[in-house]
């Protein structure tokens, strides 16, 4: 077992009551010494504090004895539905403080989804992988999908499959971003250790001494986002600040994904895929795809892959004549555009590559 390194793990709650046994179990099973453990709660109402409850006094809900790894827990709670953003700043931020500057480049904050399952080298691996690798400001699994499912009996059973979850993001140049290898069943063939554009947001490994480069108004991940695509203008923006990201393949874990995800599809598929979706979800989605070429797009590029742009966004923008859940969401884009377009400013002065060398995560 190698040494302890300064390791948090950032974990925010809303109703995930059912998931957190299955992971506090996985995280209990970490080829690893002690690590810390912080979550918010965004207010829920399905026993997930009464859970936490139990589990912070540093005794697994349903045993007497102590946790093996997780050094402390400690539960911070929202009163309101705060989002999946201002959850990860809140918990990342106290971390950071606790840490001496002088120890930043060797002490990592993961960021976890309630509904992920861990395999037992996983955080092994990935912390490895970063101190191998000091030029890299993040990294993350292999992430396979997990399914609930009744037994014969109607007992809840979970299965821990070899379908691809994601691989790491990518981006086309049409400006959508999928999760690289989604749906595919798993025979290895991403099992190298590979430059992508992004991490999931389930599950991502980040250097505290990037956070200081990487925050924007004191926020790591953009808290007017609230939920969906956050991670993807994360990705961005370390992209632009010419920062390493790797999918790390020989950590694995496992994803209870609740919205689908599609490969590099047709435009179609995508149209069908959002068709099963909460009104609420188009609603964010689409309100967030468009502040991310708002806050992130370079004329440049924009110019050079606009026979792909402009005919995509198009398409969404018909769209929104048959969805009121798209039509709010452009409605919401726009009335949010002065802050988008402040926050771009500010982007601007601190990027270190250029257009062209952005151009190469496009595909």
């Amino acid at each position: 077992m190698s040494a302890a390194p300064n390791l948090l793990i950032s974990l925010v709650t809303w109703n995930s009551r059912p998931y957190l046994p299955n992971l506090f179990a996985s995280l209990e099973a970490q080829d690893l010494p002690k690590f810390r453990v912080t979550v918010v709660d965004n207010a829920s109402q399905d026993g997930t504090l009464e859970w936490l409850s139990a589990a912070s006094s540093n005794k697994g809900p349903n045993s007497t004895e102590p946790w093996a790894r997780i050094d402390s827990l400690l539960v911070l709670r929202n009163f309101r539905n705060q989002g999946f953003s201002r959850g990860h700043n809140q918990a990342i931020a106290l971390a950071v403080s606790h840490w001496p500057a002088e120890q930043w480049a060797q002490s990592f904050i993961l960021v976890i989804n309630p509904d992920l399952e861990l395999a037992p080298a996983c955080l092994h691996e990935l912390i490895t992988a970063m101190k191998t690798d000091a030029s890299l400001a993040a990294c993350g699994p292999k992430l396979l999908r997990a399914v609930r499912h009744a037994d014969e009996d109607g007992h809840p059973e979970i299965v821990r499959s070899a379908i691809i979850d994601s691989t790491g993001l990518c981006m086309t140049r049409a400006r959508r971003a999928y999760d690289r290898g989604a749906g595919e069943e798993d025979h290895g063939q991403y099992d190298q250790v590979t430059d992508v554009f992004g991490i999931s947001g389930a599950c991502m490994l980040l250097r505290a001494s990037a956070l200081t480069r990487i925050r924007l108004r004191d926020e790591i991940f953009d808290t007017d986002f609230m939920a969906y695509q956050e991670d993807v203008d994360l990705a961005w923006r370390l992209r632009r600040l010419g920062m390493k990201v790797a999918l790390v393949p020989q950590a694995v874990a496992w994803h209870h994904r609740a919205a689908s995800s599609l490969p590099h599809g047709s435009w179609l598929d995508a149209w069908h895929l959002r068709q099963t979706k909460s009104g609420l979800i188009n609603q964010l989605s689409t309100r967030n795809h468009v502040w991310l070429l708002w806050k992130n797009e370079t004329w440049p590029n924009f110019f050079w892959h606009s026979p792909w742009i402009v005919p995509y966004e198009l398409a969404k923008c018909c769209a929104a004549l048959f969805s009121s859940a798209v039509f709010k969401g452009y409605c919401a884009a726009v009335l949010g555009a002065h802050k988008m377009l402040s926050k771009r400013r500010e982007l601007q002065r601190g990027e270190t590559i250029s257009s062209a060398q952005m151009r190469r995560w496009f595909v």
